[in-house]
């Protein structure tokens, strides 16, 4: 059996992501716990906390395998000769599945249940993504299939993202060592607050941008394995690639 064609798999990494966090703010919100919640304050109390859980958990098992195709589309990319690239990449396979291990942990600890696990979990899956992305992006200049304008809007959206992060990392410090209080926190509240949005909506939306590389692969299921290859581009119209 052959899958030709992988772009639904990042495609529904971003749907997900977003339904998810469309759903919490909502349950959030309606259910009167919280007005401007922050991303970890959906995951507070029941019923939201449930599906914060459940979504939180899809992607950490959607995110190893999506980074470890990207992996694999990588290496199709380059020529064994070019060992530094590789390990790179390898690297890069390990911060993806470090991002995971950190995303399981944000969704199985709450910040009222287990603070510090939360919090570090939710550092761990936000920094690492952040890097990941930037990486990748620099990398795909010379491997994408995409146009160079799509490798210029990839990068600067993942610049843009590590900003933003900085920011909401900035703006939180500031209130936990009481830095900025009273007054101070309510003016900077819900800048903080719309920083941390626009980061997870920028991490989750890079990845669409991979929508051209991975629908160039295929994975084959066979009785000798599972076989991840690029699909072979074909002049013959009546067996297009």
């Amino acid at each position: 059996m052959e899958i030709r064609g992988l772009a639904f798999l990042p495609v529904a990494w971003s749907l997900w992501s977003l339904w998810g966090l469309y759903m919490l703010v909502i349950l959030t919100v309606i259910s009167g716990h919280n007005q401007q919640p922050y991303i970890s304050g959906t995951g507070i109390q029941s019923p939201e906390s449930v599906v914060y859980t459940i979504v939180f958990l899809v992607l950490s098992i959607l995110g190893p395998g999506i980074a470890f195709l990207h992996y694999r589309f990588m290496l199709h990319r380059c020529e064994p000769a070019e060992k530094g690239f590789i390990i790179c990449q390898r690297l890069l396979l390990i911060i993806g599945w470090i991002v995971a291990i950190g995303t399981s942990v944000n969704a199985v600890y709450s910040v009222r249940s287990n603070p510090l696990a939360h919090r570090i979990g939710a550092g761990v899956a936000f920094v690492g993504t952040a890097i990941y992305n930037v990486c990748q992006a620099g990398f795909l200049y010379r491997r994408s299939y995409s146009s160079r304008l799509m490798c210029h809007m990839r990068l600067a959206a993942a610049l843009g993202t590590i900003v933003i992060l900085v920011l909401f990392a900035v703006g939180m410090v500031s209130f936990y060592t009481e830095l900025c209080t009273g007054r101070c926190a309510e003016i900077f509240n819900v800048p903080v607050l719309v920083s941390e949005y626009l980061g997870f909506c920028g991490l989750t939306l890079h990845q669409l941008t991979s929508y051209t590389d991975f629908q160039s692969l295929s994975v084959t299921v066979s009785s000798d394995g599972i076989t991840i290859c690029l699909r072979e581009k074909t002049e013959d119209p009546e067996n297009p690639a």
